[in-house]
């Protein structure tokens, strides 16, 4: 009789929130949506026949374009998820040592472990910083051969100076992955994308889930060196990415302008979202992190109760630790979410 492998006996399939919710703001998705009769018009043309491009030439030089880098450096996949899956599997061999950062994204440590590698996990501080220095001692001390961080971080929303990573880069021999996956809601001068050709261990990933408002077609890019990016490019599958995501996404970055606009309004509504906490004067939410992404995260006193008592007033956000982890949205669903705070805030004191 067929068994399953060890790591897979115990492995439960991703179960997303679901149900019907009169504010959705708990993937971190943008609140503004693409003009589809416009994009769809351009797709017409398409032959469904064919494979598409198995490099997303396309797709990778309107990358290039709006974020300043080469081209040649850039490697379209399936969502950052998918390339996340690759490199670790593939640049690593069963038994390596990766290094992850806790609170950190769930995925770098949900791969290593399924390709059985050895997951060393640092603990963040309280105010979820990175010990730089102790990083790179414990790196090289322990033969780390991975370093897996988001920045700025998800679920965290903190975010880490530039200067700070690239020292980290430098200073080990470890292959580091870096996921910007929110830098556009911050400060590109604290961006990595420009310096991968300066070191040949390092990988920054992108998405066009979150300032491009682009979640359903699941794309991201990998950058790096000619190397790595090589090394990757010969990894993948040879049609990983289809052509109306190649298509899409192209179109969407060719058109800056409004992007720019997109990433603005976000930010705005994140600080009004913002705002409109602090003024609860709350008894149960102990701090606001400084957020540099499009979500905010808040740690209260009892995260389990809030997050249930938001999930009955059809409100969907996330937690993690003691923590909320709520998307900025729009007028309408900021409005919602406050409201059913308030609604919580008078539970709570009669």
């Amino acid at each position: 009789m067929y068994e399953l492998p060890k790591k897979l006996k115990n492995l439960s399939p991703y179960t997303p929130v679901s149900g019907e919710f009169k504010a959705r703001l708990n993937a971190n998705e943008s609140f503004i949506g693409q003009d589809n009769e416009w994009l769809f018009s351009q797709l017409k043309n398409i032959d469904l026949n064919r494979y598409p491009d198995p490099y997303a030439k396309k797709t990778c030089e309107a990358f290039g374009e709006f974020y300043s880098v080469n081209p040649d450096f850039v490697t379209a996949g399936n969502g950052s998820d998918e390339l996340i899956s690759i490199i670790v599997s593939c640049f690593l061999e069963k038994g390596d040592k990766v290094l992850c950062f806790e609170p950190d994204f769930s995925m770098y440590f949900f791969y290593p472990k399924l390709y059985e590698l050895d997951i060393n996990i640092l603990k963040k501080s309280d105010d979820f910083l990175i010990d730089i220095d102790g990083a790179i001692e414990y790196c090289n001390e322990n033969k780390i051969k991975c370093i897996l961080l988001s920045n700025p971080c998800n679920p965290t929303s903190v975010g880490f100076l530039g200067d700070e990573i690239k020292r980290l880069v430098k200073s080990v021999s470890a292959l580091v992955i870096v996921d910007e996956a929110y830098m556009e809601f911050w400060d590109e001068k604290e961006s990595l994308l420009l310096n991968v050709d300066e070191f040949e261990n390092l990988i920054v990933l992108k998405t066009s889930s979150k300032a491009l408002g682009l979640a359903a077609i699941r794309l991201g890019f990998a950058v790096a060196g000619k190397k790595v990016t090589s090394a990757l490019k010969a990894a993948k599958s040879p049609y990983n990415v289809n052509v109306l995501t190649q298509e899409i996404g192209a179109l969407v970055l060719q058109n800056r302008e409004l992007n720019i606009q997109n990433i603005n309004r976000i930010v705005e509504s994140k600080i009004e979202l913002k705002k409109q906490i602090e003024s609860l004067n709350c008894d149960f939410i102990e701090r606001i992190y400084d957020s540099k992404t499009n979500f905010l995260s808040i740690k209260v006193i009892n995260a389990e109760e809030i997050y249930s008592a938001l999930l009955d007033r059809e409100t969907a956000i996330s937690k993690f630790n003691d923590c909320l982890r709520i998307t900025c949205g729009n007028e309408t669903e900021n409005n919602i979410l406050v409201k059913a705070l308030q609604d919580i805030i008078k539970e709570t004191k009669s």
